[in-house]
């Protein structure tokens, strides 16, 4: 026999070693099936099917060498052949929503998955948060020229309510907090909110933190919005002096008081509070003067009242609870991106919110 033969030889023989390989592997699959009883995977069928024609194995034999009924081959080649099985999902989300839902972190890069559900929920597009979490955890859908962007996430945790709000202008309350021109010179801001509909109500920086410019700063809220019911505060000598008392009784206001030196005695105000430092003021390199900060509150008003979808509102904005203009739910099957959102950058922090444009 010359070398020739023995090559082919020994080719021919590690070929069937290898067929035999195989043919043993799926039958051992197929006696753990067995056991189990379980169906084969997508993957394990393509390596049967890829086995079989590889080797040229006749249908007839299918049985006797791998241990699968030909009725199951059939329904194999007949599932392969199946054009309809080859649609794209009817759940999976498009691209434009991934898109979208980049755009939203990107402008809002504190937010969180359940916020950015939340608002695509506002502009009729439902997502859920664990798809959001899912959408950010992938790649940024490419275009040409951009590389994908990781997204920083931080959960909000919801805060408690120590008196129920039934309804608008029910219970507000009320504090100040310090900020600082060009993060040297401190100066105060009067924070005023709705329980209820958790809008701000007032957001004004004051000249001095005495009982006079917070007076004016809530008389002025209160000839806008109406009088509320009751008013919390803290025990701050400018809440409990006989000035601020006298404003509350000429409005037939009820005043409450935390508890003192207490965090979280009035938790609604005190989120709001860093709702406005951390993710509003921060985004500034410093607050130039008065008129400046005076402009940047009117501007954290808006943004917060007409554009952050709320946590605590299951989504909603504070004028879509306060003004009970509360948008539907989106409905399960909303995987488009409506025409008519409208964009808004609020230049001085880069950030951007979105509405839909029936809803402005």
């Amino acid at each position: 026999m010359d070398a020739d033969t023995k090559d082919k030889e020994i080719l021919f023989l590690k070929d069937k070693v290898y067929q035999l390989q195989m043919q043993v592997s799926i039958l051992q699959k197929r006696i753990q099936k067995r056991q189990k009883k379980p169906r084969y995977t997508l993957r394990e069928r393509l390596f049967i099917l890829w086995h079989i024609e590889t080797f040229g194995i006749a249908r007839r034999k299918v049985t006797e060498h791998l241990g699968v009924s030909r009725s199951t081959l059939y329904r194999w080649l007949h599932q392969a052949n199946d054009v309809r099985r080859t649609r794209i999902p009817a759940n999976k989300t498009p691209v434009e929503i991934a898109v979208l839902v980049w755009e939203i972190t990107k402008s809002n890069v504190n937010w969180g998955r359940v916020r950015i559900a939340n608002q695509l929920a506002l502009l009729n597009i439902f997502i859920s948060a664990s798809t959001v979490r899912n959408i950010l955890n992938s790649p940024k859908p490419r275009r040409p020229g951009e590389c994908p962007i990781a997204s920083a996430k931080m959960q909000e945790k919801t805060e408690a309510r120590s008196i129920p709000a039934c309804y608008p202008n029910h219970v507000w309350s009320i504090d100040t907090t310090e900020v600082l021109y060009w993060g040297i010179w401190p100066t105060h801001v009067c924070i005023a909110i709705d329980h209820f509909s958790r809008k701000i109500v007032s957001v004004i920086p004051l000249e001095g933190r005495n009982a006079g410019w917070i007076n004016s700063a809530l008389e002025s809220a209160i000839e806008v919005h109406g009088s509320p019911k009751h008013i919390i505060s803290d025990q701050a000598s400018v809440f409990t002096g006989g000035v601020f008392a006298e404003l509350l009784d000429s409005w037939n206001i009820r005043p409450r008081f935390g508890a003192v030196g207490k965090h979280g005695s009035i938790a609604v105000t005190e989120r709001v509070i860093k709702t406005l430092k951390y993710e509003w003021l921060k985004h500034i390199s410093f607050i130039k003067n008065f008129d400046h900060l005076v402009k940047l509150c009117e501007e954290f008003e808006d943004w917060y009242n007409r554009w952050r979808p709320h946590m605590s509102l299951n989504g909603l904005r504070p004028d879509d609870v306060y003004y009970n203009k509360k948008p539907e739910r989106p409905q399960r099957s909303a995987k488009t991106v409506p025409t008519n959102i409208e964009q808004h950058l609020f230049r001085e922090t880069r950030v951007t919110g979105y509405r839909l444009k029936d809803a402005a």
